[in-house]
């Protein structure tokens, strides 16, 4: 089973639309497909689950070890694709993990099951670099981190790499791409021909801003489900042609 963690400790960069769209793209090959969400804002939830209502064990609860990953998991409406949902209640994540003797054993014992059945499995982390989301980026195969061409977004990932170079335990692998371009500004222009000056490495795919995306919250449903053609769906189908590439050579 190969994992992917989609993180920035900045929000509003498009980790959620990534995860759920690449997702997605990983269930059309016939593969087993986990999306788990980690963000108690629950977007990746809402996409993907809205036709189901809430879920009935609160988030939290895997964390308390009161619950099997199992009891949580549910299926979307499409096939290969499950989601392990989120809720307000992981806001309280690193409380609970505060009373785990192992927190790190936690998280594979966690993510071990889903390797009995699952080719994938992608989390959708939170904008925020606390314990817990350390602990999760460690577990994973490959951290893709969505970059706005701007220096805000940039600075982030750069703290990120720092605190991560700080430390004995850092993820196998992190790489960064370019999302929610816009060529028609000067900075973004810049910042894609200055790729190779980044803290991490960048994949070569960018993904355009494109309203086609931002249509999705209104369809609640990935943009690659029901996109007939678009810069956007292009960018994403070729992201998840990169990003299997990279998970081979692991």
């Amino acid at each position: 089973m190969h994992s992917i963690a989609l993180y920035n400790l900045k929000g509003g960069v498009g980790k959620t639309t990534t995860a759920v769209n690449l997702a997605y793209l990983a269930s059309q090959q016939k593969k087993s497909t986990v999306l788990w969400d980690w963000d108690p804002q629950a977007a990746s939830t809402w996409y993907l689950s809205g036709a189901y209502g809430p879920h009935k064990n609160k988030s939290i609860q895997l964390l308390q070890q009161k619950k099997p990953v199992g009891s949580l998991e549910i299926k979307t409406p499409y096939p290969r694709l499950s989601l392990i949902p989120a809720d307000l209640s992981l806001r309280k994540a690193d409380i609970a993990l505060e009373l785990t003797k192992s927190p790190r054993r936690l998280f594979h014992r966690l993510i071990e099951p889903i390797s009995e059945y699952a080719s994938f499995v992608f989390h959708d982390c939170p904008p925020s670099l606390s314990p817990s989301v350390e602990y999760l980026l460690c577990c994973s195969d490959i951290v893709l981190v969505p970059v706005i061409p701007s220096p805000l977004s940039i600075r982030a990932v750069d703290e990120v790499v720092a605190f991560f170079n700080s430390k004995n335990k850092k993820p196998k692998k992190m790489l960064g791409f370019f999302n929610q371009v816009d060529l028609r500004r000067g900075i973004h222009k810049d910042a894609l021909a200055n790729a190779d000056k980044l803290a991490i490495n960048m994949l070569e795919t960018w993904v355009p801003y494109n309203s086609a995306a931002e249509k999705m919250s209104k369809k609640q449903a990935p943009l690659v489900s029901y996109a007939k053609s678009g810069s956007a769906l292009a960018a994403y189908n070729k992201l998840w042609k990169e990003l299997k590439t990279e998970l081979k050579a692991l």
